[in-house]
C-alpha cells in the first residue's frame, strides 16, 4: 500500500496523546480525506462505496441516534476511513466497535483507535456474517417490552449491502435473536431515498411493496433527513435518506420474517391487480379450493387490489396460509410465480401432495425452489 510520507509527517505530532484531555476527547489528527490520500485509497465502485466525509453531516447523522452517547455501547458497520467513527467518539460513548470488511481501511481506523483511549475495537469481518451481539455486554440487556438497552448501531451502508442486511435484521427482530436477544436495539442507517420511501409507504401509495409491510410490522421508522448525492465521495446518482429504526414491542403479525415475507411478496407480485391473481401463486394451479379457503379464512376480499391491502389484511392472510401449510407441508417446499414448477417434485398434475417424494427430497437435502430475495422491491408497475 502506497503511503504519502509528506502528509504522514505533517500530522505525526498531532497524534501524540494528551493525557490532560478528558478521557473521551479526540486530539487533532488528519481528516478522513487526508488519510485516504496518505494511503492512496479510493472508493471501489464494485463494492458500492461512497464516503460521507463532511463532519457537519456526520455529526448530524450521529445526533439522530442520541444527543449524548455517554454510557452507551455503540457499533458502527462499514466505517470505511472513519468519518462517522470520529463523530461517534466525539459524543463520548462507553465503547465503540467498528466492523469493516475492506482491509484497505484498517490502518486508517487504527489511526482513530490509537487516539480513542482504548475505547474503540476494530473487527475485520463481513457484517452479513458477523454476530453483532458480540459488540455489546450481555449484562446490560433489557427485556423486550421495556426501554431499549444502552446500545446503538450506526451505518452508512453500501447500496449493495443495505437490503440483504436489513432483511437479515428483520429476521432476527422477528425471532428476537442475534443482537436483538439483548433487547430492542436502535439502528441509525442510510439507504437510497427510494428505499426509505418504500419503508414508509402506506396503503394505496405507488411506492408500497413487500418491504413496506415487513418494515412497518416489525419496526417504528423515523425518517430523519435527506443527504444530497453530491455530499458523498464519489457522489452517487441518487439521494440518500437517513432513518432511525427501533423494533416494536409487539408485532401485528407475530410470525418469523421469512414466513411473512413469503406471503407478502406473492400477494404484492401484481400489486395493482386484484389480490386474487397474486395470492393464487402460493398454491398449485389446479387447487382453486385452497385459494378460496385462504380468502374465506382471512376474510380478505379477493377483489381488493394488492397495494390497497392494510397491514392487518396481510396479518390475516399470513395466519390463514400458515393454517393451510401446516395441513399441507409440501406447500412450504415450492416458491414460484409460475405454474410449471408445482408438478415437478412435490405435487402431482392435479395439485395433490406427493408424500413419498417429499420424504425422499428431505433425506437428500433438496432445498426449496427459491425466488430471488429482492424481486419486487423496486417494481412500481404490475405485470400484465
Amino acid at each position: 500500500m502506497k503511503i504519502s510520507h509528506r502528509l504522514l509527517n505533517k500530522f505525526r505530532p498531532k497524534l501524540q496523546l494528551n493525557h490532560d484531555l478528558p478521557t473521551q476527547a479526540i486530539p487533532p489528527m488528519p481528516t478522513s480525506s487526508e488519510l485516504l490520500k496518505m494511503y492512496n485509497v479510493r472508493a471501489r465502485k464494485q463494492l458500492s462505496q461512497n464516503f460521507l466525509l463532511d463532519p457537519l453531516i456526520t455529526n448530524r447523522f450521529v445526533l439522530c441516534g442520541a444527543k449524548d452517547l455517554a454510557g452507551h455501547h455503540v457499533c458502527e458497520v462499514g466505517p470505511g476511513p472513519g468519518p462517522i467513527t470520529r463523530s461517534i467518539l466525539q459524543r463520548k460513548p462507553e465503547r465503540l466497535t467498528v466492523v469493516e470488511k475492506d482491509h484497505r481501511f484498517l490502518p486508517m481506523l487504527k489511526y482513530v483507535a490509537d487516539v480513542s483511549n482504548d475505547r474503540m475495537t476494530i473487527v475485520h469481518g463481513d457484517i452479513l456474517k458477523y454476530d453483532l451481539s458480540q459488540c455489546f455486554p450481555q449484562e446490560l440487556a433489557k427485556d423486550w417490552h421495556k426501554a431499549s438497552p444502552p446500545f446503538i448501531v450506526f451505518g452508512n451502508l453500501p447500496f449493495n449491502v443495505s437490503l440483504p442486511l436489513i432483511f437479515k435484521w428483520f429476521e432476527q427482530i422477528s425471532r428476537k435473536d442475534g443482537m436483538f436477544k439483548l433487547g430492542r436495539i436502535p439502528l441509525v442507517l442510510t439507504f437510497q431515498r427510494e428505499v426509505v420511501e418504500r419503508f414508509l409507504a402506506q396503503t394505496g401509495d405507488k411506492q408500497r411493496c413487500r418491504l413496506s409491510v415487513s418494515a412497518q410490522n416489525f419496526c417504528d421508522i423515523d425518517y430523519k433527513f435527506i443527504i444530497a448525492g453530491g455530499s458523498f465521495v464519489p457522489p452517487p446518482k441518487v439521494e440518500v435518506g437517513v432513518v432511525k429504526i427501533v423494533p416494536k414491542k409487539t408485532f401485528d403479525i407475530n410470525l418469523p420474517f421469512k414466513k411473512i415475507d413469503y406471503v407478502v411478496k406473492h400477494t404484492m407480485h401484481r400489486k395493482s391487480k386484484y389480490c386474487k391473481h397474486s395470492v393464487k401463486t402460493m398454491f398449485p394451479p389446479k387447487r382453486s379450493d385452497l385459494v378460496d379457503e385462504i380468502f374465506r379464512k382471512s376474510g380478505v376480499d379477493p377483489l381488493t387490489r394488492s397495494n390497497e391491502l392494510e397491514n392487518l389484511h396481510f396479518r390475516d392472510l399470513c395466519y390463514a396460509y400458515e393454517e393451510i401449510a401446516d395441513r399441507i407441508p409440501n406447500l412450504r417446499k415450492v416458491d414460484t410465480y409460475g405454474e410449471n414448477e408445482w408438478s415437478k417434485t412435490y405435487f402431482d398434475a392435479n395439485g395433490n401432495a406427493k408424500d413419498v417424494l417429499f420424504e425422499t427430497a428431505e433425506k437428500n437435502g433438496n432445498s426449496k425452489i427459491e425466488i430471488p430475495t429482492f424481486e419486487g422491491i423496486f417494481e412500481t408497475t404490475s405485470l400484465k
